[in-house]
Formats: C-alpha cells, structure tokens, sequence
C-alpha cells in the first residue's frame, strides 16, 4: 500500500464558468421573452370573416353572439334532418320526455 497523498484539483473555474454560462443562458431567454411580438394585423392580410379574431372587444361580440344562437337553439322547436325525422327539442321537454320514457320501463 502506498501512502502518497494527493492534492485534490482546484473545481473553482470550472464552476465559476459553468454558473456564468447558465447565468447567460438566462439572460438570452429572458431577453428573447420581452421581445415585442408584431401585431396580427400588421403581420398578414387576414380574411374578412377572420377579422373578428384581431381584437378582444370583437372576440368577446363573437362569443356573446354565439352563445345566443347555442341559448336559442336549446330552447327551441327545429329541424334537424327533415328526411330522417329528427328534430331539436328544448332540453327541459326532452328531459320530460327521457323520463317518462323511464318510468314507462319500469
């Protein structure tokens, strides 16, 4: 068995390089996630009917519109398909009629 001792390596520039080189990676993605994003209208010629998309204010007209037409077609009377007899029904009528259905079984 020998009994030489040896001196362990210095890690300190090592270390110091690699924190600076994370420390500069941090910066570069922090510099990349603050860059200005052009606007979509400036980007492209969007579409006439995709012009509602371009601002928040049309957005939410377009969701407040939409949930009409959803809110009127779940309480009305309409045609599905004519030729194959199905209809839309309001829910509250085809809740009654699932259960008289139910209740007809047992």
């Amino acid at each position: 068995m020998s009994n030489s001792y040896s001196a362990p390596q210095p890690v300190l520039w090592p270390l110091i390089v690699a924190v600076m080189g994370v420390f500069a990676i941090f910066l570069i993605i922090v510099n990349l996630a603050q860059t200005p994003v052009t606007p979509l209208s400036a980007a492209m010629n969007v579409p006439e009917d995709q012009q509602w998309r371009l601002s928040s204010t049309t957005r939410q007209e377009r969701r407040a519109e939409l949930e009409g037409e959803a809110a009127a077609a779940a309480t009305s009377y309409g045609w599905v398909n004519k030729n194959d007899g199905i209809v839309r029904l309001p829910v509250d009528r085809a809740i009654e009629l699932t259960l008289g259905e139910i209740n007809a079984g047992r």
